[in-house]
Order: C-alpha cells, then sequence, then structure tokens
C-alpha cells in the first residue's frame, strides 16, 4: 500500500475547509434570502388544507430521501456496483 506525502493532505485539508466555507456562506445566504422574501410576503393565512399538504410535502420528502440513501446504502455493501461497472479495457469491442 503506497502512502500519500503529507503536501496532499495538507492540500486536501485545505481543499476541505474552502469547501465547508463555501457551503457555510450559501447556507449563510439562502437563510438571508429566506427571512427577506418571509418579511415581504406581508400577512399570508395558510388554511387547514396548506398545512396539511406541507407536512405531507415535508415528510413525504424525509421518507423519499432516507429510502434512496438506503437504497444507495445497500447497493454499495451488497457488491450490486461492482456487476453494473465494466472496464472498458477488457471489452474495447463493445465501446466501438
Amino acid at each position: 500500500m503506497t502512502e500519500t506525502p503529507p503536501t496532499d493532505n495538507k492540500q486536501r485539508r485545505k481543499l476541505n475547509i474552502l469547501a465547508i466555507f463555501i457551503a457555510a456562506i450559501a447556507l449563510i445566504g439562502a437563510c438571508l434570502g429566506s427571512v427577506y422574501v418571509w418579511e415581504k410576503m406581508g400577512q399570508v393565512a395558510l388554511g387547514f388544507h396548506g398545512w396539511l399538504a406541507l407536512i405531507a410535502g415535508a415528510v413525504g420528502t424525509i421518507i423519499l430521501g432516507c429510502g434512496l440513501m438506503a437504497l444507495s446504502f445497500y447497493s454499495s455493501r451488497s457488491g450490486h456496483d461492482e456487476d453494473a461497472w465494466t472496464d472498458p479495457e477488457k471489452h474495447r469491442d463493445l465501446f466501438k
């Protein structure tokens, strides 16, 4: 097994910090934009059906996300990902 030089780890750490910083700036911008839009809307009444749709949409989105992540992990651990991948070098005649 080959070890990565220390400079690669330092560069990777710097890139990770930069990515986290950019993600944090984007999150702060999205939150500030949401607050601005919320304040500009004024008084908005949401009836029973609106709340029901909002709650059902949020719960459905969370369930769908969890289900897709579970399928992704199951596929990765069961070996289905490796079965679906073919090496182009082994099968050159298929990719012509």
